[in-house]
């Protein structure tokens, strides 16, 4: 616990760790600013009109045979939902839980990106900077190091997800008001309509999203115990999670993706709306993604407690 503690303090006594703390708080103030400019945020009391509109352009996207798959799926389940809300009779206003709820996956991606810079010099920069000869010097043996070092990077991540979500809701009860805690938080599964509490919804997006920013800083911690060069792990870690996000929209619904970890970092699909390919459940998904942690783990670990400091 004191290397864990040890750790934590180097992280937070940067000033640079302020500014990713900023950069968050940033990202999710402009979020909000995007939505309530958009032309859908409020539905004011034409909202039957808007949706039946907004259902005919749907309608006419879907039958558009130059779509990407996950564009028709979201075509789809947007149609299905406004459906819902008309024969319901169910204003689809945004307040701060809904908004949150809906950011959760965005202010992941964005922190992932963020804590990968801790992430990859939290190893790199201790032996760029010959410190690491000093950490060794301690009675702590290198496997307690190692272990620290990437419990205290997890934690940071942690924590920026955290503070973004909290500042979503924050800022977005100004706009938008914290009623509707007690509403139901509406999403299409297997094509249909179901509603959970949206607390409910708010914590188990949370929780089933969380698994990106476990795989993003992993990938670097890895990257960072196997070079000496810290520029290095940012980059690469920042250019294989960008490309592994990217992939994963870009080709849900096909089939190979089945054997793509990035496609089963999003375990909402399991909950929260159907899985993208026929045959992935939520277990397959959770196996997959530890198997691919505990790769990075024994491609980096080996090489950490063996490395030469002289």
């Amino acid at each position: 616990m004191n290397l864990i503690r040890n750790e934590n303090m180097k992280i937070y006594k940067r000033k640079r760790t302020w500014v990713m703390v900023s950069l968050v708080i940033m990202y999710v103030l402009i979020q909000i600013i995007n939505l309530k400019t958009a032309e859908d945020t409020a539905f004011g009391k034409d909202w039957r009109t808007k949706l039946e509109e907004e259902n005919i352009s749907l309608s006419k996207e879907i039958e558009k045979s130059n779509m990407l798959i996950i564009e028709e799926k979201q075509a789809k389940k947007k149609l299905l939902l406004n459906q819902y809300y008309l024969e319901n009779n169910i204003p689809p206003d945004t307040n701060a839980w809904s908004f949150a709820v809906g950011q959760i996956s965005n202010i992941i991606f964005a922190v992932s990106l963020i804590a990968i810079i801790i992430g990859g010099e939290i190893v790199a920069a201790e032996f760029g900077s010959g410190t690491i000869k000093l950490l060794l010097t301690q009675s702590a043996s290198r496997t307690k190091i190692y272990f620290a070092k990437y419990t205290a990077a997890i934690l940071f991540g942690l924590f920026l997800t955290l503070v973004g979500i909290l500042m979503a809701i924050l800022f977005s009860s100004f706009i938008f008001g914290l009623d509707g805690l007690g509403d139901n938080y509406f999403f299409v599964k297997d094509q249909a309509v179901v509603g959970v509490p949206i607390f409910f919804a708010l914590i188990g997006s949370y929780l089933l999203n969380i698994p990106f920013l476990f795989l993003a800083i992993t990938l670097a911690f890895m990257i960072s115990a196997a070079f000496r060069s810290t520029t290095f792990s940012i980059v690469i870690s920042i250019l294989v999670t960008l490309v592994g996000f990217i992939l994963s929209i870009a080709m849900n619904g096909w089939y190979w993706t089945k054997y793509f970890v990035f496609s089963h970092t999003e375990l909402n699909q399991f909950i929260f709306g159907t899985p993208s390919v026929e045959g992935m459940t939520l277990g397959l998904s959770v196996g997959f993604i530890i198997l691919h942690l505990l790769i990075l783990h024994l491609i980096s670990y080996p090489i950490f407690v063996k490395r030469d400091v002289a």
